[in-house]
């Protein structure tokens, strides 16, 4: 039944309890219970997914770590998950044990964090960075039903007005908050904020949903996918044809060794081997392309940054392999 109630809420994070609990076959009582129990487990959180920029944010990057293997990796995941800056923290197979997304106000801030805190960890042996030119791409629905799990409906790297960005900001703590609430807040109608709200996420800049760990998903094969391009295409154009591709949920064009890290979440290692194999690897404009299997994943959403300094993040999305 949660996997049920969440692939709704991946859907429309918005969706009336009542409309959910029709098709499920249960109360909408049973179904704010259960909501509220994911909620408050942090099995899910119910967000908008937008653009860090929106949030205040103008500097990334993807840190990729070489380990000391005397120390464990879960030890350094944990160490890393304590950061601020740090939004998300994957052990992988590969040339690099370990990768953090760091998500910061600006770079100097996010060159202090790989200083001052990352390279400090015990264990940490190297750290390569890739900053991001654009998070070019965000798509966070996993558990999808019927026809709409073949879609690419995706939040897309682009600038956003002061008002759009405010809606985003307070919509980015609960996604189901009452717009009278946001209304009165920004001091706007509440016609104003659904309108808003309705061209952001039929325009792809913003998506209301509930946010889950993708290591939650039973047998599903997860890889950061980098990827070195060749001339003939530029670098915004690949990356467009990349999240086109099935299964995609991630893709960032960075500065380093490579071009562009894309996420890709299959259902089973013979559906990610066909993805780069048929799809990815047939991009005449990708020279090379190197795989890194997730063997664990820790993810914290984003907030917005406050005007005295960055917010805490909230706690981690945790994993339940019982969804």
């Amino acid at each position: 039944m949660d996997r049920r109630i969440i692939a709704h809420l991946q859907e429309d994070g918005r969706r009336p309890f009542v409309s959910i609990a029709k098709d499920v076959g249960v109360t909408e009582k049973t179904v704010r219970s259960r909501v509220r129990q994911l909620l408050n487990s942090n099995i899910i959180q119910i967000v908008a997914l937008t653009t860090p920029s929106a949030l205040g944010y103008k500097a990334g990057a993807l840190a990729a770590l070489t380990t000391d293997p005397s120390v464990s990796a879960s030890k350094i995941s944990a160490a890393l998950t304590q950061i601020d800056d740090v939004d998300y923290v994957v052990i992988t197979t590969g040339r690099y044990g370990i990768f953090a997304e760091i998500i910061s106000r600006n770079m100097k801030t996010l060159q202090e964090t790989v200083e001052n805190q990352i390279g400090k960890i015990a264990g940490v042996r190297s750290v390569e960075l890739f900053p991001y030119f654009s998070l070019f791409y965000q798509q966070a629905r996993f558990f999808m039903r019927g026809e709409s799990a073949n879609g690419h409906s995706g939040v897309r790297d682009e600038e956003l007005d002061h008002i759009d960005k405010a809606i985003a900001a307070e919509l980015s703590y609960d996604g189901r908050v009452a717009l009278k609430v946001v209304a009165d807040k920004l001091d706007i109608s509440e016609t104003q904020v659904r309108t808003r709200i309705q061209n952001m996420t039929a325009g792809g800049t913003m998506s209301i949903l509930a946010i889950v760990n993708p290591m939650n998903l039973q047998d599903r094969s997860i890889a950061w996918v980098a990827i070195k391009a060749k001339g003939g295409e530029s670098l915004r154009s690949l990356a467009d044809r990349i999240s086109q591709i099935s299964y995609v949920s991630y893709v960032v064009i960075c500065a380093g060794r490579f071009d562009i890290f894309a996420e890709f979440v299959c259902p089973s290692n013979d559906d990610l081997l066909d993805v780069l194999d048929q799809k990815v690897r047939q991009i005449p404009s990708v020279a090379a392309v190197e795989s890194f299997f997730y063997l664990d994943l820790h993810y914290k959403r984003l907030v917005p940054v406050r005007s005295e300094g960055r917010a805490t993040r909230p706690s981690t999305i945790v994993d339940d392999p019982d969804l």
